[in-house]
Formats: structure tokens, sequence, C-alpha cells
């Protein structure tokens, strides 16, 4: 049965807003070589984050900082003859048995899947800087209509075919992503591919 738009004015505006169907062509010219990860790259793109800068602050400010005050405050006191803990005189501590009972409403799902943080799609590598800048442009200008960008979208831009499951993931943000200069060319540096709903 054919499914016939709507009249009113409410379903002319919503006509209004939507965005224009999503079409992404092929804007690179050049050769592009779609490169796998090695174990090796895989491995670190698991333990290490994307910003190293995050990390070096956080080591910083919550480890290094507090251990260097811990330090200080232990010397003023040894040189005052003042000891850090005293129990004279203090009453009985409290015992909370609150953190007992609420062991037994954790459960270990062992046999419950993990989900997966990223999705490793292939390093895509172009020959001219100009075309990473470009298709990273063009994934910007899909983000903002679209409210996201695939890896399938990527992998149109660039004209390397995908499968399906690249639909399925990708970017609502791209800001940190860069071409950067490799032996073969420019790689497109980009964050994690996350699930898109």
């Amino acid at each position: 049965m054919e499914e016939y738009k709507g009249n009113s004015n409410k379903a002319k505006e919503q006509q209004k807003a939507l965005p224009p169907e999503k079409k992404v062509e092929k804007i690179v010219s050049g050769p592009v070589k779609s490169k796998k990860k090695n174990s090796i790259q895989k491995i670190t793109s698991i333990f290490v984050p994307e910003d190293v800068e995050d990390v070096k602050s956080y080591i910083f400010e919550d480890i290094v900082v507090p251990a260097v005050k811990d330090i200080i405050l232990d010397a003023v006191r040894a040189l005052l003859g003042v000891s850090g803990k005293s129990n004279k005189g203090a009453p009985a501590s409290k015992v909370s048995y609150r953190s007992y009972y609420d062991r037994g409403n954790e459960r270990n799902d062992y046999g419950r899947t993990r989900t997966r943080v990223g999705y490793d799609y292939d390093d895509i590598v172009l020959d001219k800087r100009d075309e990473a800048e470009d298709v990273l442009s063009r994934m910007d200008e899909l983000i903002s209509t679209y409210g996201m960008a695939s890896v399938a979208d990527l992998y149109e831009l660039v004209g390397v075919t995908g499968n399906y499951t690249d639909n399925k993931y990708g970017w609502t943000d791209i800001r940190s992503a860069s071409a950067i200069r490799v032996r073969d060319g420019y790689l497109l540096k980009l964050p994690k591919a996350l699930p898109l709903n």
C-alpha cells in the first residue's frame, strides 16, 4: 500500500526540518592505500589513550603532586616530632557493615559479552595533503549536517570498498583528526570509531 504524505502544517514543517538524503561520493582523484593495522598497533590502541596529553596531566596532577605533598608533610612531622596518627583517648571506631551487605548486590557476570571500546578499520593513506584535508573537511560537513559520519562514509569518500558493519560505526566529532605525514603519503589520523545509534 502506498504511503501518502501528510498535508497538515505540522507535517510540512517536519518535512522541511529533515536534512537532505545522505549522498557521499568519492572526492579523491589520486591513489589511496588502505592498510590493515598490525598486532602491535591494535594492542597499543587498546592500552594507550588517544590523547596522551591527558595521561601526562593525570599522572602529574593525580599521582605526582599528592605524593610530593605526602613526602613534605611526613618530613615536617618528623622534624617537629609529631606522629601522623594518634589514637590516644580516641573513642572506639564504628564498624560499617554497609559494604558487606552491598557486596551481595554485585554480581559477576562473567558470561556477559563485553562491548568493544572502538572499531578496527583500515588506515587510509593518501598521496596529497590537500586531498587528505578535503576528506576531513567533507567528513566534518557530514557530521554537521547529519550528526555523524560513518566508517562507510570515509571509505566512500576515498573510494575504498568496505563492508556492512562499517555503517554501524563512526564519529560524531572529528576535531582531533588530522592528516599526518608518513613514508607513503598522508595518513588520516582519526579518533576511535564508536557505535552509532
